[in-house]
């Protein structure tokens, strides 16, 4: 444990501006990141190797972010981007895993985490993805994605929609809730107008926090297996 403090306090030093342009070993803790609730993204180019990593989902903040994002099924193997990222509390306990030609690390209790919270493609790459007409009603369970983890959908929000329909989290939400109206809380469109959102689909998700945002009010709600979030 003593070795991987110094490593997360010498990393402290290296700030940078954001985006970064990382190597792949860079992490939270080298962006400057110390405490919760802070954001940032980093710009990893394709083809790089991961440094170490802990946990699936939530990970420690001195593990690779990029490498996290891979793993989680952000990042596309072999691609590279600019990946968003949030920093959370320090679990007790971090699970790794094998996913997506990324295995990460068990380990205990660390004092930051953090999760990725978006990717956008490099210039150039990815081509253009229709968008399905969905209700305000729709979520990923009743459409068969939630199993889907890294993949994204296009869904176009018809103008005149109800918010009534309940979500579960803070821009990550539970696989159950209301896409339409999940999209309102996060500020990408407006029950009046509606418009197109974009859906990345994630796995297990330790906790969702409930908050109350752009006239909507999401639930909190512990564990759940399947997650999605905007891109």
């Amino acid at each position: 444990m003593s070795s991987r403090i110094s490593k997360l306090a010498a990393a402290a030093l290296l700030l940078s501006s954001t985006p970064a342009l990382a190597d792949w070993s860079t992490s939270v803790a080298s962006q400057g990141q110390s405490s919760v609730g802070q954001t940032g993204q980093v710009t990893c180019p394709p083809g790089g190797t991961p440094g170490p990593i802990w946990g699936t989902g939530t990970y420690t903040s001195d593990s690779s972010v990029c490498g996290a994002a891979q793993h989680f099924g952000w990042l596309p193997p072999g691609a590279g981007g600019v990946v968003s990222y949030r920093t959370v509390p320090g679990q007790g306990y971090y699970q790794g895993s094998t996913q997506n030609g990324i295995s990460t690390n068990d380990y205990g209790q660390w004092s930051l985490s953090f999760q990725i919270t978006g990717y956008a493609p490099a210039p150039g790459v990815g081509a253009p993805i229709s968008a399905q007409a969905i209700a305000w009603t729709t979520t990923l369970d009743q459409l068969g994605h939630a199993g889907d983890v890294g993949a994204s959908y296009r869904f176009s929000c018809p103008g005149g929609g109800s918010l009534a329909s309940t979500i579960w989290g803070t821009d990550l939400y539970t696989s159950d809730s209301a896409i339409c109206v999940a999209a309102t809380h996060r500020g990408l469109i407006q029950p009046g107008t509606g418009g197109v959102v974009t859906v990345l689909v994630l796995g297990y998700q330790p906790a969702y926090a409930g908050t109350f945002r752009n006239g909507v009010s999401s639930q909190a709600y512990p564990e759940w297996p399947t997650s999605y979030t905007f891109q």
